[in-house]
């Protein structure tokens, strides 16, 4: 019987590059040799029109070394671990063209998909920030409305942008407590993952959840769901430190078979 999900690939891992992780390629590449892995991909941040500081994605230079960097390590673990060279998209509903402009300028082994910022007030709010000031900014604007926008945006995103896997699906707002999804949300969610499903992009099961919540992003109930649609099913860790690579992946197996009973 094949596994619900293949946990000897990170499918996700950020460097320093992204200005908000630690750590050099190499290091990672060695922390996912160290725990067993067969492949790691890197998910550099990619972002178009989005007005923020500080810059927490990779500009065209950035790109340039990271692929250059990237190649020369999978050279060099060549037989060992397999080194896949990926981007996670954020989408700006604004600028759409924007994004495939950039995402046509290299070749990425894997696109992810996510959406990180928030327009309001002629810049961005960063919808995974812990900030204070971002959180009561969107307690102002009124978080029901924020999330509303935000799953309206994913949904867009999926139609819309060629890409591999949908990432850390409700994570945004995750430092905003007490934060709950109503039946309007529930209900874009479902027609969310209709469109992961008719579009035939697989669902980040994203470990770092186990350190904010107990439990991966996305939410049991969701990858129930998508369980159900015979979505596929990709193990990302959002490294932002070598040692968080493939971080509670031994938790998947049995996480995800008691989901699926």
């Amino acid at each position: 019987m094949q596994p619900l999900i293949d946990t000897s690939i990170d499918g996700h891992v950020h460097t320093r590059r992204c200005g908000h992780a630690v750590g050099e390629m190499v290091e990672y590449v060695e922390q996912a040799v160290a725990r067993g892995l067969r492949v790691i991909t890197f998910l550099e941040h990619l972002e178009a029109g989005i007005n923020y500081q500080p810059r927490s994605w990779l500009e065209q230079e950035d790109f340039d070394d990271y692929f250059a960097e990237g190649l020369r390590l999978r050279e060099r673990f060549r037989g060992v671990i397999e080194v896949r060279l990926g981007v996670e998209t954020g989408y700006n509903p604004a600028a759409p063209a924007a994004v495939r402009t950039r995402l046509a300028r290299y070749p990425w082994d894997r696109v992810g998909l996510s959406c990180h910022f928030h327009a309001h007030g002629g810049s961005h709010l960063n919808l995974l920030s812990r900030r204070q000031e971002s959180l009561d900014t969107f307690a102002a604007i009124g978080v029901d409305r924020v999330l509303s926008r935000y799953f309206d945006a994913l949904i867009a995103a999926v139609r819309e942008i060629d890409c591999d896997v949908l990432c850390h699906l409700d994570a945004a707002l995750r430092h905003y407590p007490a934060l709950r999804f109503d039946d309007s949300h529930r209900q874009q969610i479902i027609d969310l993952l209709d469109a992961v499903q008719e579009r035939g992009v697989a669902l980040e099961i994203n470990t770092s959840g186990f350190d904010f919540r107990g439990t991966p992003f996305p939410a049991p109930w969701i990858i129930t769901l998508a369980l159900e649609r015979g979505i596929p099913l990709s193990a990302g860790s959002d490294a932002h430190r070598p040692e968080d690579v493939g971080r509670y992946f031994d938790r998947l197996p049995a996480f995800l078979t008691g989901l699926s009973a």
